[in-house]
């Protein structure tokens, strides 16, 4: 196996341990070694600390200060210059570090390292390779520089990223020094955060791609982005972070997400009202409407305020908030 690779695995978990040994016992197949691997506890009941401990992880143990939180604190206790993520119910191939390692060596450039990846549940595999799914990715300008290792354009990787994530956080491999020059994960997004991360990431570094699926992400009905209210919610924070701050992320967010912030408000309003939180979907509405929504969000969020007989006759001449496309990992 050679010396180990100077990468620390960091793992999150929260009641996984009807997946962390699987994912454990993955990265201990490696054909090139890990020097580290860091299991951070986030809070856990059941016996995720100990599983993590018997396959002989470093355990961090966290009062389940959320997802962020966890993998920021995983970070900054690392000893290697590499981060190579893992979620305690995925899997990785025997080759995903070696071949990432091969990326490092062929595109010195790049400090942002990705691969394909599959999607499986119970029954079986669903998605065979997730790149295969995505026309934009397959859009992006991009070079070989060896056999399945391909370097990307920075530009045209940034424009089609803005059309839809083709990022699961376990097939990233990333320099530790960058992490902490962008901030890291921001704490204050709950859900699909890690997009948030991923664009100041590339806003600051090359990015050389895996073209094989060696990592297996699994779906679950525990899956984090099963929330699709928090998921819209998470859109609509994002595209504030980028209004607020266009220096930290890629030139082509400023438009992309002015444009789409409406419509993740709207997203977010229809999902609140369809879980019968009337006053939750008032808000996002409004938040529609102030954004420059146009007037249909206005008249949703009055709607809000009628009972429920006098609302169904009202909505059935008003159309649905339109689904606006969701930053989601894996969807």
């Amino acid at each position: 196996m050679g010396e180990p690779l100077p990468i620390s695995v960091v793992i999150p978990t929260y009641n996984a341990a009807a997946f962390l040994a699987e994912a454990l016992a993955s990265v201990r197949a490696q054909t090139r070694a890990a020097a580290e691997v860091i299991v951070v506890d986030n809070g856990s009941t059941d016996a995720s600390a100990a599983i993590a401990e018997e396959a002989g992880a470093r355990v961090l143990r966290l009062a389940h200060p959320g997802l962020s939180a966890a993998r920021n604190a995983g970070i900054r206790a690392a000893t290697q210059p590499w981060i190579a993520f893992l979620d305690a119910d995925d899997l990785w191939d025997p080759d995903k570090l070696a071949l990432q390692w091969q990326a490092v060596e062929a595109s010195p450039q790049a400090g942002l390292l990705i691969t394909d990846f599959t999607e499986f549940d119970s029954t079986g595999v669903r998605i065979r390779s997730f790149f295969e799914q995505r026309e934009n990715y397959q859009a992006i300008r991009r070079r070989e520089v060896a056999p399945s290792i391909v370097c990307c354009d920075s530009e045209s990787f940034q424009m089609h990223f803005m059309r839809g994530n083709f990022f699961t956080p376990s097939a990233v491999l990333t320099r530790r020094q960058l992490l902490l020059d962008v901030g890291l994960f921001d704490e204050g997004i709950s859900h699909i955060e890690d997009r948030e991360c991923w664009l100041r990431l590339m806003n600051r570094t090359v990015v050389a791609v895996v073209e094989r699926p060696v990592v297996h992400t699994r779906i679950h009905d525990s899956n984090w982005s099963s929330n699709l209210l928090k998921m819209a919610l998470g859109a609509a924070l994002i595209s504030e972070r980028v209004l607020a701050h266009p220096e930290r992320y890629p030139a082509c967010a400023l438009d992309y997400y002015r444009a789409e912030r409406p419509r993740y408000y709207l997203n977010a309003g229809r999902y609140a009202e369809e879980n019968g939180d009337l006053r939750g979907a008032g808000r996002h509405y409004l938040s529609a409407w102030r954004t420059k929504g146009g007037v249909r969000p206005l008249a949703l969020a009055l709607l809000t305020r009628f009972p429920g007989s006098i609302r169904r006759v009202l909505r059935a001449g008003t159309p649905r908030p339109p689904h606006a496309p969701q930053p989601s990992g894996v969807q």
